[in-house]
Parts: structure tokens; sequence; C-alpha cells
């Protein structure tokens, strides 16, 4: 099912998000202030929109209750951020995801009601260092207070193995719920499953477990 999603300030993260999500599929509305950068995404975008995004009744004329997530990209501007969020959680949209620049900056939006917090800065910083680290986490995505995922590249021990014979459960009270091959999710894995070279192992569990596996990686 196609989600509709309205992002809320156009800068260089707003219009990368916007136009990404458009070419996977979503209707999109971008929206800004400033007219450049609405007419500048117009045709990257399901819908490009000039708003202040701190106005209540120039949000509620774009119909933002009917969308399914709302993201408020803006993060320079901490006014602006409080202000959006506060809107589309007033309009009772089932997800707001709000850009944070800082702890602080997030301390604030959690309490205001922002459902999931993002950090460009601090993700792409997070990404290069464990790149340059030589580490085979590709990536640790925590999806609640308490558990994370994680996509690890199968280390040269593992290959040839199975799932059964890597017991990750047991070893480190992590379950493997898919594997990345070929560009090919495989969600049909059991004990037999056999780990192939490149194999990007998909694993969910505790925080406190996802960073010491991350940590003996």
């Amino acid at each position: 099912m196609q989600k509709n999603i309205i992002v809320l300030g156009i800068g260089r993260f707003g219009q990368a998000l916007s136009t990404k999500l458009f070419e996977k599929g979503m209707y999109v509305t971008a929206v800004d202030r400033d007219i450049n950068k609405v007419e500048k995404i117009a045709n990257n975008v399901s819908s490009a929109v000039q708003a202040d995004i701190t106005e209540d009744v120039a949000m509620k004329s774009l119909g933002i209750n009917n969308y399914d997530v709302a993201i408020i990209a803006t993060g320079t501007d901490l006014e602006s951020s409080i202000e959006a969020t506060l809107i589309c959680k007033d309009e009772g949209i089932p997800e707001v995801i709000a850009k944070a620049t800082s702890q602080s900056h997030a301390r604030i939006l959690k309490k205001i009601g922002a459902d999931y917090i993002i950090y460009p800065e601090l993700d792409t910083a997070e990404r290069l260092a464990r790149s340059l680290s030589g580490t085979n986490l590709i990536e640790n995505i925590q999806f609640s207070n308490d558990y994370s995922l994680i996509e690890i590249v199968a280390k040269k021990e593992w290959v040839g193995n199975t799932v059964g014979d890597l017991d990750f459960r047991n070893k480190y009270k992590m379950n493997m719920v898919g594997i990345m091959r070929d560009e090919e999710m495989i969600m049909d894995i059991n004990h037999d499953t056999r780990i192939n070279e490149s194999d990007v192992l998909i694993l969910i569990g505790s925080d406190e477990n996802a960073n010491l596996i991350e940590r003996k990686i």
C-alpha cells in the first residue's frame, strides 16, 4: 500500500529525502516557505507547495491530517521544528518523524510528541567511521527503546556454515531474521540455510546485545 508522506522543510536534507521517497513509489508532498526551493523540487515529487510550516492555518489548508507520515526535515531553526511537530501531532498524523541537530533538540521534540528522531549528520559520520575502520557492520537501526536491527556482512569464518552452525541466538543472543543476497532479501531461512560469501545477515535483538556483537566483529 502506497504511503502518503509530507516533508516539511526542503533544504538539502529535505530535498534529498523527498526525491528518494518519490523514487521508491511513495506519494510525496514537499513543503517550504521558499518558492525557489519549491520550484526546484517540483518535478521530482508528487506535489510541491509553498507554505509556512509553522502556521497552523496554512498547514491545515494542505490537509495534513490525510497523510500517513510527516517528516519535519528542518533542523537549524529550532522554533520552526517545534512548531511544525506540534501542528502535525495536533492534526493526528499517525507517524511524525523529526530531524534533530543535538541531543537537547531531540529531547524537546520527543517531549512534544515526535514519534521518531533522526540525526542525518550523525548517521553519516557513523557510517563513514564504520567504513574507514573496516568493520563488517553495515547498519544499526534502533526501532524501539530496547531493540535494534543490525546488518552485517558475513565474516570469512561464517561462510560455508549453516544458520544452525552459527547459532547466533545462543552465542550472541540475537535472532537472524533474513539474508540479503545479490540484492535479493531471503526471509525463508532455517537451521540448514547456508551462508554464502558477501551475504548480508539481518539480525535483531536487544540494544545491549547488538552493541556487544558490534564490538566483537
